[in-house]
């Protein structure tokens, strides 16, 4: 490392009248030295006046311009390069950090340490006053809440004032947010505002941040699995969006959203205060233009809105949305699955694939269809009973562990039950008696008749009279139990019969220990 030499020690000494000697031999430098100095003060032209105030810095630079110029130890960083490549999938720091080292050593130069090239990046964009893509990229995560304050509308019938709550996502890098009242802040409210928001921004992004709410989150333990409950697993699932919980208690982790709460107040909410609405629609689409204005207003700090941000660097990293929006279903836990490969739910019955019999199924249901899972895999489809209609039956023949005899009509059902047994007779009876059209019976007739394929006929007859016993009208479960029971206490007779004569032969001297 150089020695830089005392410029301003030495004007100052020259400055007092001493010659070059006693300078020279009181600051323990070179006479020439000393002689340079005077030179290059009588050169500049400058009195001593003009230049006492400089530095030190300044001083040598004013007389060695070139000698004390800064020269980096290391290859300059093109950091508009770097800046550009970081929002590509999968690119980070420490990637184009490594890529710029390999570049140094094959052109055979010194690289910068990872530490410099972070801090000098920082610099960087803030120099440019550009948005540091070190914490924030576009179209990797979505941050998602219930807004704090509320809004509310009128029921036009009533005279009713009925609270709106507001749920708010934004997007963390163009900070483009979206809004919508509610009536409740339910599951399927929730889960239908993130459709809505996918829709609004016309993709997906990687991943959505959101609070330990309870309608999305089961249990969030310091340590160990997140465990979502199956309504939002699937909507994420839907979309290939990864579910991401907040740690507890730490609304750092979103604070994207955090703070465009407390903007949505003034910009939306206080927007409206003076305008009243007569439904939840009518609000919405308040709502939405009051945030169509929030999102194409121009930043302070910033160039551009979060608008034109999100038209121009974020949107073409989102996701397409599949062609059929996700449709909001409810939940259904632990039913178990009975013998005829058929679950109780709703006052119905519905068929799942024979193999799953014994077993717990959860169902997943809207207006329309109902899904069976399985270990959150879909394993049965089919259409909902409707409301009016009780005990029916939706059955895929191909899911029952054995066809079923096609074609029998209740009368030929009626001679298939006498000839197994006049109680299995009376059941089948009384089952299409109390049914206003008798093919709503048909289904569970056959099932209760194949009871006799799975045992024998005299079991299920007997099965039969023992149900009537204890109810008018015993249905498949009823009569399935004890049909179970009748088959292994006849095993167990069976064996105790063939067992009879056998015992312990080998007698006791068998097993005397010799002395």
């Amino acid at each position: 490392m150089f020695k830089k030499t005392r410029v301003r020690s030495i004007l100052e000494l020259l400055g007092r009248g001493l010659s070059a000697r006693e300078v020279s031999k009181s600051l323990g430098v070179s006479r020439n030295t000393v002689s340079e100095v005077q030179t290059l003060y009588l050169e500049s032209g400058k009195s001593w006046k003009d230049i006492s105030d400089f530095d030190d810095d300044r001083l040598y630079e004013l007389f060695y311009p070139e000698k004390f110029k800064y020269k980096p130890k290391y290859a300059p960083v093109d950091y508009s390069y770097v800046h550009a490549e970081l929002p590509k999938t999968g690119v980070t720091l420490q990637l184009l950090w490594e890529e710029y080292v390999a570049k140094c050593e094959k052109e055979g130069v010194q690289a910068c340490c990872y530490v410099t090239f972070v801090n000098n990046y920082k610099k960087y964009t803030g120099g440019k006053n550009y948005t540091s893509r070190i914490e924030h990229k576009p179209g990797v995560e979505v941050e998602v809440d219930w807004s704090g304050p509320t809004m509310n509308y009128i029921n036009p019938d009533t005279g009713e004032i009925i609270t709106a709550y507001l749920f708010v996502g934004t997007l963390p890098y163009s900070q483009l947010s979206y809004v919508e009242a509610t009536t409740d802040m339910k599951e399927n409210a929730w889960l239908s505002c993130h459709v809505h928001m996918f829709e609004y921004f016309g993709g997906t992004p990687v991943k959505v941040v959101c609070d330990n709410l309870k309608t999305g989150v089961i249990e969030h333990p310091s340590r160990g699995e997140i465990t979502l409950n199956e309504a939002y697993l699937s909507l994420g699932e839907y979309y290939s969006v990864a579910i991401l919980p907040t740690g507890v208690k730490k609304p750092k982790h979103k604070a994207s959203v955090e703070g465009s709460v407390g903007k949505i107040a003034t910009s939306i909410i206080a927007k409206l205060r003076n305008e009243t609405f007569t439904s939840l629609a009518t609000l919405n689409a308040g709502i939405r233009r009051a945030l169509n204005e929030f999102n194409e207003k121009h930043f302070q700090k910033r160039q551009g809105s979060r608008k034109s941000i999100f038209e121009t660097e974020e949107k073409p990293y989102l996701k397409a949305l599949p062609l059929i929006p996700y449709e909001v279903c409810e939940w259904s836990y632990k039913h178990k699955v009975g013998s005829n490969s058929h679950i109780w739910w709703n006052k119905g019955q519905y068929s799942v694939p024979s193999r799953y019999i014994g077993h717990k199924v959860d169902v997943k249901y809207n207006d329309h269809l109902v899904f069976i899972y399985y270990n959150r895999t879909e394993i049965a489809r089919h259409d909902i009973i409707p409301k009016h209609e009780r005990n029916g039956i939706r059955t895929d023949e191909s899911h029952l562990p054995m066809p079923l005899r096609k074609d029998l009509t209740p009368d030929m059902l009626r001679d298939i039950a006498r000839d197994i047994g006049s109680g299995t007779f009376e059941v089948i009876r009384r089952m299409f008696e109390e049914t206003k059209i008798e093919e709503q019976a048909l289904q569970t007739v056959k099932s209760i008749l194949a009871i006799a394929d799975l045992f024998t006929p005299e079991i299920l007859d007997k099965a039969c009279m023992l149900s009537l016993k204890q109810y008018h009208l015993p249905y498949y479960k009823t009569i399935y139990g004890h049909a179970k029971k009748l088959n292994k206490d006849a095993e167990y007779k069976e064996f105790r019969e063939s067992n009879k004569n056998s015992g312990i032969v080998r007698g006791a001297d068998y097993y005397r220990k010799e002395r």
